[in-house]
């Protein structure tokens, strides 16, 4: 995976420098105690869902109450990209469900992580299927912000910096041994979600078999 930056848009003319490592940060919102944030309804739904269900994630939540350490939860569009390899920044990957971004300050301090999921992706998917319905779109987002923000953001938030750092399946790893996805699937079972068994998109309701479209090529884990 090459490195890479995200772009929080602030205003239609300001940007602000975050990454996957960043070196600066601008807070998103003014209240603290605050540690999860989105200005999405569907996001702020899911999250409330998650958070009425599940033990782990309020004990998160309790534990970081407070720290001014947060997760900011958005859309592509709130975002730009910025390969290692590239001078001009872009739209976030048009094929790309999710992506969590730590912002890292002094080296290695987080106290923000960017988390970008990909709605209109998602909504796509879903209405490629024959037999799509709004529950299995919104239990599919649940499983996609459970995965990004208790399997990648949330550590590097109890850590404070780049330590936290709890990664997916590396090659030749059992995906079910990878930390993300292991703590997406204690969170999972707790909603009753079903267990995340490989890096791709098989636990997702879009990709059981008279499902996704072959048009619509989409990843998630890269």
């Amino acid at each position: 995976m090459r490195p890479r930056s995200i772009w929080l848009l602030l205003s239609l003319v300001a940007l602000v420098t975050v990454a996957r490592p960043a070196r600066t940060a601008t807070p998103w919102a003014s209240d603290p105690a605050t540690p999860v944030v989105t200005h999405n309804q569907m996001l702020r739904a899911s999250l409330d869902r998650i958070a009425a269900g599940s033990g782990l994630w309020r004990e998160v939540l309790g534990t970081l109450e407070g720290s001014g350490r947060r997760a900011i939860v958005l859309t592509p569009d709130q975002v730009r990209v910025q390969d290692a390899r590239d001078a001009a920044a872009g739209a976030f990957e048009a094929d790309l469900l999710a992506e969590a971004a730590p912002v890292v300050q002094d080296g290695s301090v987080v106290r923000t992580v960017l988390v970008v999921v990909n709605l209109a992706l998602l909504r796509q998917a879903h209405h490629a299927r024959v037999w799509a319905s709004p529950a299995d779109f919104a239990r599919d987002l649940d499983r996609i912000v459970i995965h990004e923000v208790y399997g990648h953001a949330f550590p590097y938030l109890l850590a404070g910096d780049l330590s936290g750092r709890c990664a997916d399946a590396q090659p030749g790893q059992r995906p079910t041994d990878a930390c993300a996805i292991q703590r997406e699937n204690a969170v999972r079972a707790e909603l009753r979600l079903g267990l995340r068994r490989d890096v791709g998109l098989d636990g997702l309701a879009l990709a059981r078999p008279t499902g996704l479209s072959p048009r619509l090529p989409l990843t998630w884990v890269r």
